[in-house]
């Protein structure tokens, strides 16, 4: 019932879009080289706890929230912020990026949010870009892999007792880090016996350093393989797995072609609201209003809203974004066939063997006892 609702909603613009990213603050604390969002970081404009509530009471129903910064858990109201989408807007699942320095913090932050007894997902992702040295000088911050390891060890405390919390972690593909993904996925493969998913992302955006590019497409499309076969054993119990090589299928069209592969369903599907209210159908569109002069409403029925969904249904962009790509293949069956077929979905990937699996001598030693089979 809940595709059938979803698929009927992905041909008509809904007064509420499904799928939510929320920018709850602008706040960071690292200086990452492929950040997208530079410009806009340590404002000191963001939207108050009362303007989100407002918000909130404004929208209807919100199926997956995906929060974002900033670094989300310096949010003073992350757990609030989050009860007050769970209860008000029947929020099913939350995704939340993390740089994973602040550890109690993201623990506290997470043990509350997981009271909300509705909540079904609440999917914690580590951001981590290669190595701890790699790591650490990428985000211009000293200790960051070693803190991301401190907030993965609590958050599999509390994944030991509510399995709702899914913890995940994220790495972002450059022209420079393919080995160092190559062996970090391996190295928390080892390590991390409770991360799940280890999602591959191109680099996209106006990134901080300009010099940084995407990788070579052949050499994205090894390294994917690569993972898909070290993490089968558990993406196999992972809810929605069947989609990650449907995604990454679609995004390497995309970027092959350099156009949209998949018709896509921003702005009808999904919307972006800003640390500053600014209000977006994607990330990669600029505003379309802000929601300290207007109502969501009414820049969401505007005639300029109007305009920026028929230039995406005219093709005029594309992007290799998993947040807008996923609802643009499930929500659309004849593509989701075909991205089915295109990256033969229901074949499984073989598990990697131990002798094929990447070196990382540098790292942190694993305990014999969180060594992976």
């Amino acid at each position: 019932a809940r595709h059938v609702r979803l698929t009927l909603k992905s041909y008509r613009p809904a007064s509420t879009p499904p799928f939510l990213v929320l920018f709850i603050n602008s706040i960071c604390n690292m200086k990452c080289e492929h950040c997208f969002y530079w410009q806009q970081l340590n404002q000191r404009d963001d939207l108050t706890f009362e303007e989100l509530v407002r918000l909130s009471e404004e929208l209807g129903r919100v199926e997956t929230l995906n929060l974002s910064g900033g670094e989300p858990f310096l949010r003073k109201e992350f757990a609030p912020i989050c009860r007050q989408f769970i209860r008000r807007n029947g929020v099913q699942e939350i995704y939340v990026p993390t740089n994973a320095y602040y550890t109690e913090r993201t623990a506290s932050a997470v043990r509350d949010v997981l009271q909300e007894r509705s909540l079904r997902l609440l999917a914690v992702e580590l951001s981590l870009d290669g190595m701890p040295e790699f790591h650490d000088t990428f985000r211009a911050t000293r200790h960051a892999f070693a803190r991301a390891m401190d907030t993965y060890e609590a958050l599999a405390r509390l994944q030991q007792q509510d399995s709702r919390l899914q913890i995940h972690a994220n790495s972002c593909a450059t022209q420079l880090n393919m080995e160092e993904i190559k062996r970090l996925t391996t190295y928390l493969f080892d390590r991390c016996p409770q991360i799940s998913h280890h999602n591959l992302a191109i680099i996209r955006g106006d990134r901080k350093n300009p010099t940084l590019q995407g990788p070579a497409l052949e050499e994205y499309r090894a390294l994917y393989a690569y993972m898909r076969r070290l993490w089968a054993p558990r993406e196999a119990a992972r809810l929605g797995a069947i989609v990650e090589p449907m995604l990454q299928w679609t995004k390497l069209k995309a970027a092959e072609t350099q156009a949209q592969y998949v018709p896509c369903r921003a702005g009808v599907l999904s919307a972006v609201i800003h640390a500053n209210g600014d209000v977006a159908v994607c990330e990669q569109r600029p505003p379309i209003g802000n929601l300290r002069r207007q109502t969501f409403t009414e820049i969401w029925q505007s005639h300029v809203a109007q305009q920026v969904r028929c230039s995406i249904r005219a093709k005029e962009c594309y992007c290799t974004n998993e947040v807008f790509m996923w609802p643009s293949i499930v929500f659309q069956p004849a593509h989701l066939v075909r991205a089915m077929v295109g990256a033969r979905a229901w074949q499984k990937a073989s598990p990697l063997p131990q002798q094929e699996r990447a070196a990382y001598a540098d790292a942190v030693d694993v305990p014999a006892n969180h060594r992976a089979s």
